[in-house]
């Protein structure tokens, strides 16, 4: 089997990862390219229960969608346990990118009908029209997700229900590891890679903003715009959501100038 990285294109250089997981595939990448990484959690994710949340899964079990659309393996959680009886109910599922179908496939044991390429915009491209009297879209989400996915169903015509199933707060203070907080402050990393805005928006009051030295790579435009809001200055960014493409994107970053990274006012 070949390996994606025949050289190691980030030998030697440290990189803070923004994010841990069992397991993680970016992680991965990343040392197989050489890096030496430290991960370091600033967000919490925790799912939410509402009447409207539980009214969802029982209509889903129902067979009362038409589709249920997954942005993360987050909002699949929510709803795992009613996907094999809607399946069976002719209920199609839709997954934002592989991660997320390979979840929905694991963990609820059915595959997705259509796998976007790892945005919202990217599914919305391939998604189909309704027919005439359709049943409606259900969306579980991230509270903090914008309205990206289900505003471009509605423009499709499709009647969509967008539910949060889970939000994802800032880690607090005394959950982050003093030596890599020092670390970082003390520019210690060559690059750090944040993989959702909310870790951009995290990032600042926890470690303070980037020092000049580190460059920072974002997983894509969305977490790269809210980045920049917080000060942030954004060397690149991923060309998709894949631990391939964001270990070529600090390959990049760290090949070009500082001078290059431009962040935006912040609000005051």
């Amino acid at each position: 089997m070949n390996e994606p990285f025949v050289r190691a294109p980030l030998n030697g250089r440290r990189i803070l990862l923004t994010r841990v997981k069992p397991d993680d595939a970016i992680a991965r990448a990343l040392r197989l390219a050489g890096a030496r990484v430290d991960a370091l959690a600033l967000t919490v994710s925790t799912p939410l229960d509402s009447a409207q949340l539980d009214a969802a899964r029982d209509h889903l079990v129902d067979g009362e969608y038409a589709w249920v659309v997954f942005s993360s393996w987050r909002s699949a959680r929510a709803v795992a346990d009613a996907l094999p009886r809607a399946r069976s109910l002719g209920t199609r599922i839709a997954a934002v990118g592989e991660v997320t179908a390979r979840w929905i496939s694991d963990h609820a044991g059915v595959s997705a009908d259509l796998t976007g390429g790892g945005s919202a915009a990217e599914l919305l491209q391939y998604f189909p029209a309704p027919d005439s009297g359709a049943r409606p879209i259900l969306i579980p989400r991230s509270a903090l997700a914008p309205d990206t996915l289900p505003e471009g169903l509605r423009a499709l015509g499709w009647s969509v229900e967008a539910v949060d199933a889970y939000t994802t707060l800032p880690a607090g203070a005394g959950d982050i590891d003093a030596d890599i907080a020092g670390n970082f402050r003390a520019g210690y990393y060559d690059g750090a890679v944040l993989t959702a805005s909310s870790q951009a928006r995290a990032l600042p009051p926890l470690l303070g903003l980037p020092p000049p030295t580190t460059r920072v790579v974002t997983i894509g435009a969305p977490t790269a715009a809210t980045a920049r809001r917080q000060g942030i200055a954004v060397a690149a960014q991923a060309s998709s959501p894949t631990p391939e493409a964001i270990v070529c994107a600090l390959v990049d970053a760290l090949t070009r100038p500082a001078q290059a990274d431009v962040p935006e006012e912040r609000n005051s």
